[in-house]
């Protein structure tokens, strides 16, 4: 190989890696972002084709922390933590494991943010500029039958 060639994959290299710490660093200011309050569902919608599946847990886990709902459109406080792991439904004769139900005020947010979490895009952060954006889409409220 020539010196050129050797510089000109070195640019290369070092192109790539700029375009990935730029990728990740808008994924960390968008789960900072995510922590906040209130949420605009517009600017959520457009946010979430700027990170992956583990940001979006990030997200959810330090809502939790802050005591806030974990599902990003929620505004709502959560006060009374259950302590217990497990949840026993006598009707269907079921033992649930609550752990990630707890991070929720509600069964319609744990229904939503895992909605949301099922559509968050799995490719590498800085690829994503050669795909095509993804349409997010909300849980509606009227569909969801508590239970």
């Amino acid at each position: 190989m020539t010196t050129a060639n050797n510089q000109q994959l070195r640019e290369q290299l070092i192109a790539a890696v700029v375009k990935k710490r730029a990728a990740l660093a808008r994924a960390h200011q968008v789960v900072v972002t995510l922590l906040e309050k209130q949420i605009d569902e517009q600017a959520f919608l457009t946010m979430l084709s700027q990170i992956g599946p583990d940001n979006y847990a990030d997200v959810v886990e330090e809502r939790h922390i802050n005591k806030l709902c974990g599902y990003p459109l929620c505004d709502r406080a959560v006060e009374k933590v259950p302590t217990k792991q497990y949840q026993i439904c006598a009707v269907r004769n079921k033992v649930y494991d609550i752990t990630e139900r707890k991070k929720f005020c509600s069964g319609y947010c744990f229904k939503a943010s895992e909605y949301i979490k099922s559509q968050v895009p799995t490719s590498p952060l800085w690829l994503r500029d050669t795909e095509t954006k993804p349409n997010f889409k909300l849980l509606p409220r009227e569909n969801l039958i508590s239970k």
